[in-house]
């Protein structure tokens, strides 16, 4: 059970791995669309071009990496009322990307009406995850849990989650500062990762119809 555990954890890894891969390209993609419009306009040419494609190049392109323009969601109208609540140790990069994302979605965040967002205490930990024939660590697994509360207006519970995400990584003792680095790498990447959950599980509530 351990083996397939680990087996399942390195391919969650990977499948991550390909996700940044496809961020980046998104981003060169990006860019290289903007300096194809400024090249337009800069040559005189940009009159051969009409708006409109050049509107559809951009869509299909975010489209094609998977990405969605701001606004585009289908967001229920009572869900863009949000009032976040935090504990005092839910780290930084996790509430900063969270308040960023849902700026992002129009989703206006404020401290005493509409939809209350609460997360509990993060609690992170490491275990040895794999020992060497010397009994010594060669990886260590890291995993963040963070519990999630939704209330409607009403004060009526309408999502309760415990979000969990974990990563594998080298360990080396001796290069421990580089692993140590590495690992605080890692557990900010976690938190953008549980922020998008939350986003998504937020954002897909369907609200009750009066």
């Amino acid at each position: 059970m351990y083996f397939i555990l680990r087996w399942q954890m390195r391919v969650y890894n990977a499948i991550w791995a390909v996700k940044q891969s496809v961020n980046r390209l998104w981003y060169l993609t990006s860019s290289s669309i903007s300096w194809l419009v400024k090249g337009i306009q800069m040559s005189g040419c940009l009159k051969r071009f009409s708006t409109a494609a050049l509107l559809s190049l951009c869509c299909l392109t975010l489209t094609a990496c998977g990405f969605h323009l701001r606004g585009s969601a289908d967001i229920a109208e009572p869900l863009r009322q949000l009032t976040l609540q935090t504990q005092s140790k839910v780290p930084g990069q996790l509430e900063l990307t969270l308040r960023q994302q849902f700026r992002a979605y129009d989703i206006e965040l404020n401290s005493n009406s509409g939809y209350v967002l609460e997360l509990g205490q993060v609690n992170r930990s490491r275990r040895e995850a794999s020992l060497s024939a010397r009994a010594n660590v060669d990886e260590y697994e890291l995993t963040t849990k963070v519990p999630l509360l939704v209330k409607n207006p009403q004060g009526e519970i309408v999502l309760e989650r415990q979000l969990i995400t974990e990563r594998i990584y080298d360990y080396n003792s001796d290069t421990e500062t580089a692993s140590s680095v590495q690992e605080e790498q890692l557990y900010l990447e976690m938190d953008q990762q549980l922020a998008k959950q939350i986003i998504r599980l937020y954002v897909n509530l369907k609200p009750a119809s009066n």
